[in-house]
């Protein structure tokens, strides 16, 4: 226990500047804050591929949701639960990409904003959501011995330096992929809140 709470601070220490802004300032919105602050916690604690994965579900949650908002909206109905049922089982299951030109042309976000959540999708949330290691691991290479499995007498079981292809080396994804996560969950989740935030300030202007 003590070990844990020691690891906790020292994580929390580490962290806790890069994603300060985050954390404090709330976007007002039940809807996402709760969302929001446990993606904080995640990167606080060092749980960085829980966060990406949770960052995930927040981008399709988040421009679902506004679409939703917005198409389903109807001043002259007083039934808040039907109002939105027929945006909601219209857009419930579209893909992201749909999503987000829909986001697009109905103004929520700018072309520029679609351009750079569609670079999101690609680099982090197709990759890890499918876990395709091609895509999580692209041209990242590892420098090692190769192993030689059944050496004779006198043999080493280590022969030459080589470079290997990460996407290719099951041994060493569970290792790689955690050292990736931790420089990219902050990065992802910041790029991904400063685009919400934008879009909450003009939606409720």
């Amino acid at each position: 226990m003590q070990n844990a709470e020691k690891n906790a601070i020292n994580k929390i220490n580490e962290n806790y500047n890069e994603i300060k802004f985050q954390l404090e300032n709330a976007y007002g919105s039940s809807q996402f804050d709760f969302l929001r602050e446990e993606i904080c916690l995640c990167i606080l604690y060092g749980l960085n591929q829980a966060a990406i994965t949770l960052t995930n579900h927040f981008f399709e949650n988040f421009f679902k949701t506004m679409i939703q908002l917005k198409l389903g909206y109807d001043k002259n109905n007083t039934d808040l639960g039907s109002m939105y049922k027929d945006v909601i089982d219209e857009y419930d299951d579209k893909n992201l990409e749909t999503v987000l030109n829909v986001c697009c042309s109905s103004g929520l976000i700018t072309k520029e904003q679609k351009k750079t959540l569609k670079e999101l999708k690609t680099k982090y949330r197709n990759p890890y959501s499918h876990a395709t290691k091609k895509e999580i691991f692209g041209e990242d290479k590892l420098v090692g011995f190769q192993v030689n499995p059944n050496p004779t007498s006198g043999e080493s079981s280590f022969s030459e330096v080589k470079e290997y292809e990460t996407k290719y080396n099951l041994g060493v994804q569970g290792l790689f992929q955690e050292l990736k996560a931790r420089k990219e969950a902050k990065e992802y989740f910041i790029q991904l809140d400063s685009i919400i935030r934008e879009t909450l300030d003009k939606f409720y202007k």
